[in-house]
């Protein structure tokens, strides 16, 4: 997957590390965050093969691990174009990346869309999967 276990601290990083055995020239990237910061999201397409991850910061539940993962786990989610939703393996974030989006609004890049509001965000693919990520609680569907 192109995001589940990019290292990067910044959108410039992540260009050159998203897919790491191919030539990442081509990489498109979009991104927001909310307008309280809490909550960060990076859609990345390469060549065609889109993928959306999403990071939150400050949490009160305890996210879905990743089995094997020696890096950060559960406080992140990802999806490709038509696929379920995973928990992503990460040493970095996504958090403060692109503008804010306000609170009502819809976001969308290639095959996503996120809706921000004051209780979270909702992100869907063209497969209707998706999470809702939120301070309190998350799901996955």
């Amino acid at each position: 997957m192109l995001l589940r276990f990019a290292t990067l601290a910044t959108a410039a990083v992540l260009t050159s590390l998203v897919v790491p055995d191919r030539a990442s020239a081509g990489a498109q990237l979009h991104g927001f965050r909310t307008p309280s910061g809490n909550i960060g999201c990076m859609a990345a397409n390469q060549d065609g093969r889109w993928e959306l991850r999403c990071d939150i910061g400050e949490k009160e539940w305890s996210g879905p691990a990743v089995r094997d993962c020696e890096l950060d786990t559960g406080d992140s989610m990802g999806m490709n174009a038509t696929g379920r939703p995973y928990a992503v393996c990460h040493g970095d974030t996504v958090l403060g990346q692109g503008a804010a989006l306000a609170y009502g609004t819809t976001w969308r890049a290639g095959p996503f869309n996120c809706t921000s509001q004051r209780t979270g965000v909702t992100c869907r693919n063209r497969a209707q999967h998706g999470f809702t990520l939120s301070r309190t609680s998350y799901r996955m569907f």
